[in-house]
């Protein structure tokens, strides 16, 4: 199976990155194969409207295409600023929008029944303080098909870095390995 990473946020190597990795780190174990995508390193736009019709900009989610229409698993990572995921991470999931069944039925059979799963780290320290995005971004993936989403939250990484978080980082792991 192929597992596709999508890691939001700016750092090259911080908290959402460290998790995405675990959890794809945990597939290949299982023997999958892995894609990652770094928000970072492409340019995703924003989509516009005008004159009744959607206006898909030109960007680099054309690259990820491929690899979206054959995951058979989707894991997105995002850190979560001023009480939702990055700005990176929100416009990716505004651009599957392509995907979608109001958009175009014939481009939402390209979208697979994938296996999602949602990693969110933020610096509040209340494990569920973000819960509410969490369950939209299942409400998302829901929309388009998707399995019922496995969640993972990183409450209070800005105190305690997710390198220092040993059983996080193994329950990652593992969730990467039962995909």
């Amino acid at each position: 199976m192929k597992v596709v990473g999508v890691i939001g946020g700016p750092k090259t190597d911080g908290n959402t990155y460290k998790l995405v990795r675990a959890v794809l780190d945990g597939a290949l174990e299982a023997g999958h194969t892995v894609v990652t995508w770094r928000l970072r390193d492409v340019f995703i736009g924003q989509i516009g409207y005008f004159e009744e019709k959607v206006l898909f900009p030109l960007d680099d989610f054309d690259k990820m295409q491929p690899d979206l229409e054959s995951m058979g698993a989707l894991v997105l990572g995002a850190p979560i600023w001023y009480g939702h995921v990055d700005t990176r991470t929100f416009n990716f999931i505004n651009r599957t929008y392509y995907y979608s069944k109001y958009y175009n039925e014939e481009n939402a059979e390209k979208w697979p029944s994938a296996q999602p799963v949602n990693i969110i780290s933020y610096g509040r320290t209340e494990p569920d303080a973000y819960d509410g995005v969490l369950d939209w971004l299942d409400g998302v993936w829901s929309g388009y098909g998707m399995k019922k989403s496995i969640n993972l939250a990183a409450p209070d990484t800005s105190n305690n870095p997710v390198e220092s978080n040993k059983e996080l980082l193994k329950q990652a792991k593992e969730i990467g390995r039962n995909l």
